[in-house]
């Protein structure tokens, strides 16, 4: 397929940005608004983990904004590639699928090891330890320490 090439202002970057930075104060309000509502503990409440992943956001979204005002004057062109697009769209869609037959731990392993040797690592012994470890650190994260049900 055919690479299509666009450029990106500083100003897109920011309006970007502040999209995010929205997204993320908006999620952090909801979250600690419904966990009050829910009157239950952190270890169970359904909202501690679109708050942690608000809290991620909110630097992120910074980050963007301030990148943006130094590049204000460069126009950067950004590749977009299609075919990566598309297979890692179906890539995704296949591990969800099989997640509920694998479990979490052999199908998230195993979708992270193909995602990184299709982005063109081909060190092996790097692709089975970030694999197995970030599977690893996710589950005993969510599955073991905050008793968050994972699929």
């Amino acid at each position: 397929m055919e690479e299509a090439h666009r450029s990106r202002s500083g100003s897109y970057s920011r309006i970007e940005g502040f999209v995010f930075l929205l997204l993320s104060i908006s999620a952090i309000v909801y979250s600690l608004v419904e966990h009050h509502l829910a009157k239950v503990v952190w270890q169970q409440s359904p909202y501690l983990f679109p708050l942690l992943v608000a809290v991620f956001l909110l630097p992120l979204s910074l980050s963007l904004i301030r990148s943006a005002a130094k590049e204000e004057g460069e126009v950067t062109p950004v590749v977009f590639l299609v075919r990566d697009t598309v297979v890692v769209t179906l890539a995704t869609l296949v591990y969800v699928m099989v997640m509920p037959y694998l479990t979490f731990l052999v199908s998230t392993t195993l979708f992270l090891f193909g995602l990184f040797f299709y982005l063109g690592e081909r060190r092996y012994l790097l692709i089975g330890l970030l694999s197995v470890g970030f599977t690893s650190l996710m589950y005993l994260l969510f599955g073991k320490l905050l008793h968050v049900m994972l699929p």
